[in-house]
């Protein structure tokens, strides 16, 4: 790669790498201002904040920013981090306007510098009290690290840093990794708290963090020091650094004295100097004199380490992985063009804005807010299409007509409405509008394109919003009575929602029981034979176009629903037994975590008995349905081998333990009854019910401790479940074969 460092200039570039230095200290001058017309600043979670952080940690790429070269009186603007406009009447050369990337730069600006706080002496300037977090690298203690407690993401075991050419290596640790490194603190104006601002930095600062309870900090806000400040600051982090280094010096060598005998230090000294086999060497082959040539050793390499964990981290910011477009005045109009792509937030909501822009045309009301009242709106059911065991999980619920699906589903949520019910609504807008007739023939692709959305009739829109909006609660109250479907993001295949929506246009459709049947038949067999793991697109619009036929009695034909479900569980690669059991890791071939979920979602939508309760029936509309969670029904140390960890099992996706074979929805007060109880004790106290409906009844006290007797179990489970899914499938279809 070509590293070009952060540019200033008139013309229009993208750089893929800042010299986030540089960068920072335009903003101290006001070289870079944000013009007034930015959004507020949104990027208050510290888990947010933490995630790029970490991105610049490991120099991953963290996005673009866009600029506008112009006078700095063009716009009313703003100092970055600051709530106030700025006077900008004295400023006579050009600024860069910053246009997009607001966010970022304020986190990154805040957490490697003090510019920000210097530029708000009080902290009520602040643009929001989230900056008032002040970051730092955690260096885990010597001890942890050794005893396999920590993670050693900065070669702390050694004395060794991980990387041979800080400056310019890639880490082979990733962002999740170090994220658990990430610490913050938290200051208040006038607090006497010594990473406080606004205070003169002293050795405070450093014993604090090298004190620190659970390792060593390093302040991450010392790495671009500017200022007055700036050679204080300087001073400050480097002594840090070195007292961190001296600390796990000190640590090494202080358990190294501890040991008693001569062959316990030698062996000692063996692995700690494993990476240096010269030095080792001439330590072996020395005579015992009154200086220890270990301790001289470790000496050097605490320095050596030092010197490369501030050389790392100063690389991390000085090149940072930032694409950055810049365009010069005469140009705005381009910017403005650029600043809108940028910005998009999807195909699917921008489409929706010009939508609502249209229908403005022809109706007063807000499109938004007529479309919220639609789906808010009280609702009924018929209770002729559901089965016994839903009539009886729904209770009062349906006697009593308590229940909107669409609100259920978390389509809407305090007000937002969410993004797959937008997606959902756009097409079947589309289809139903393209289609009044219901012609399966003009059922088309091109109706789910953006470009076919944005020439709908604004009229049309605005006489069948309604009218599709009822569609799509049909179809949601569908998926959780036929389909196991707590939440609309449960929906692995959006256009699986879309094509129930359009068929629940027709009411005789969404009133016969029939059309449930053969719509429920359809959903098993495509979800278990990977119909919607590839071409989604063409795949609903065809399954639209066959279903619309069969339903209106014009084609009788099956042959496209019996080929899919004869691919139920069967699907090379996506669902067949071997890959199920795990049988072709060797391969490198691991089941999908969807399967996991289609497993669980089956069973939660023909109902069973709660583990433990027989009083509790576990279903959709079970009252702490939200809460269920997918729970390993072996648990994962029961086939662990000597050495490893349920932790680290749980993320080995080719672990017979993590087949999704292996999981079933189970309430909080199941998971806490089994804690960490092994199988052989908690299975007696499994209700034989439950048993018998989550197809475990081969799950028995007998000792479960190797993978070949998981596999075996977990075989027995596929072939009951093959059989009952299959069995449904056929007993769903028989009224339209």
């Amino acid at each position: 790669m070509h590293w070009i460092p952060y540019k200033k200039g008139g013309g229009c570039m993208a750089d893929n790498v800042s010299d986030f230095k540089e960068l920072v200290r335009d903003i101290e001058s006001k070289k870079i201002l944000l013009p007034d017309f930015q959004r507020d600043f949104v990027w208050k979670d510290e888990e947010k904040q933490k995630k790029i952080v970490a991105s610049v940690l490991t120099k991953m790429p963290i996005g673009s920013i866009l600029l506008l070269t112009s006078k700095a009186d063009e716009y009313c603007s703003k100092v970055i981090g600051k709530n106030e406009d700025l006077d900008t009447s004295d400023i006579k050369d050009s600024v860069d306007f910053l246009l997009d990337g607001q966010q970022r730069i304020t986190v990154l600006t805040n957490v490697f510098s003090d510019v920000i706080h210097d530029n708000c002496p009080r902290v009520k300037e602040l643009v929001s009290l989230s900056l008032k977090r002040r970051f730092f690298v955690r260096i885990p203690k010597w001890i942890d690290v050794y005893k396999g407690k920590e993670e050693d993401l900065f070669g702390v075991r050694h004395l060794a840093f991980s990387l041979q050419n800080p400056d310019v290596d890639i880490p082979d640790f990733l962002s999740g990794q170090i994220l658990n490194f990430i610490e913050t603190q938290t200051f208040n104006a006038n607090d006497s708290k010594p990473f406080n601002p606004h205070t003169t930095p002293t050795t405070d600062i450093d014993t604090f963090c090298v004190s620190y309870p659970e390792g060593y900090l390093v302040p991450l806000y010392m790495l671009i020091p500017l200022g007055k400040k700036k050679n204080a600051i300087m001073k400050r982090y480097i002594d840090i650094v070195n007292a961190i280094a001296e600390g796990l010096y000190k640590e090494i060598y202080n358990y190294y004295l501890s040991l008693q005998s001569y062959d316990e230090r030698q062996d000692f000294i063996k692995e700690i100097l494993a990476d240096d086999p010269d030095t080792l060497e001439e330590i072996m082959e020395s005579s015992p004199t009154m200086d220890d040539p270990f301790e001289g050793v470790l000496e050097d390499r605490k320095d050596l380490w030092g010197a490369a964990l501030k050389t790392y981290l100063e690389s991390c910011i000085k090149n940072v992985y930032l694409s950055q477009i810049r365009v010069g005045e005469s140009q705005r109009a381009r910017a403005i063009d650029i600043y809108e792509n940028l910005n998009m937030g999807g195909v699917s909501l921008n489409t929706f804005d010009l939508i609502m822009a249209r229908v403005a045309k022809v109706s007063k009301k807000n499109f938004l807010m007529r479309l919220k009242e639609d789906m808010g709106k009280e609702r009924s059911y018929p209770s002729s299409i559901l089965s016994a065991e839903i009539k009886n999980a729904m209770g009062s619920i349906l006697v009593n007509q308590e229940h909107n699906a669409t609100i259920q589903t978390g389509s809407i949520n305090k007000e937002e409405i969410n993004s797959r019910y937008i997606d959902a609504f756009l097409d079947v807008l589309c289809l139903y509008c393209n289609n009044l007739s219901f012609d399966p023939d003009k059922y088309k692709v091109d109706f789910i394109k953006k470009d076919q959305i944005l020439r709908l009739d604004p009229t049309l829109i605005d006489t069948n919003t309604e009218k599709v909006v009822d569609a799509l609660d049909r179809a949601l109250f569908f998926f959780e009575t036929r389909c196991g479907i707590r939440t609309i993001s449960e929906i692995n295949y959006n256009l699986m929602l879309v094509l129930v929506g359009c068929i629940f246009m027709k009411d005789e459709n969404y009133y016969n029981s029939s059309v449930h049947d053969l719509l429920e038949a359809w959903y098993w067999s495509a979800v278990f034979s990977g119909e919607y793991d590839k071409d989604q697109n063409a795949h609903m619009i065809a399954n639209l176009q066959n279903m619309t036929r069969r339903i209106k009695g014009a084609n009788k034909d099956m042959a496209w629903l019996i080929s899919m479900s004869e691919n139920v569980l069967k699907m090379p690669n996506f669902s067949d037994k071997r890959l199920l059991l795990m049988d072709k890791t060797n391969e490198e071939r691991y089941p999908k975590p969807v399967l996991r979920n289609f497993i669980c979602q089956y069973l939660l939508s023909k109902t069973y008995t709660d583990m433990f309760d027989m009083t509790k029936c576990v279903s959709v509309f079970f009252k702490d349905a939200a809460s269920l969670e997918a729970h390993h029904i072996i648990p994962l140390g029961s086939a662990k081998k000597v050495g490893e960890v349920a932790a680290d099992l749980r993320k080995k996706n080719g672990h017979i333990c993590n087949s999704p074979l292996n999981f079933v929805y189970i309430t909080k007060d199941a998971n806490k009854e089994i804690s960490d109880d092994p199988i052989d004790v908690y299975e007696k106290r499994i209700q034989p019910a439950a048993k018998s409906a989550l197809h475990i009844t081969s799950y028995t006290a007998n000792a479960i401790n190797t993978e070949q007797k998981v596999h075996d179990i977990l075989e027995n489970r596929f072939d009951m479940l093959y059989g009952e899914i299959t069995g449904e499938i056929n007993n769903l279809m028989q009224n339209w074969r």
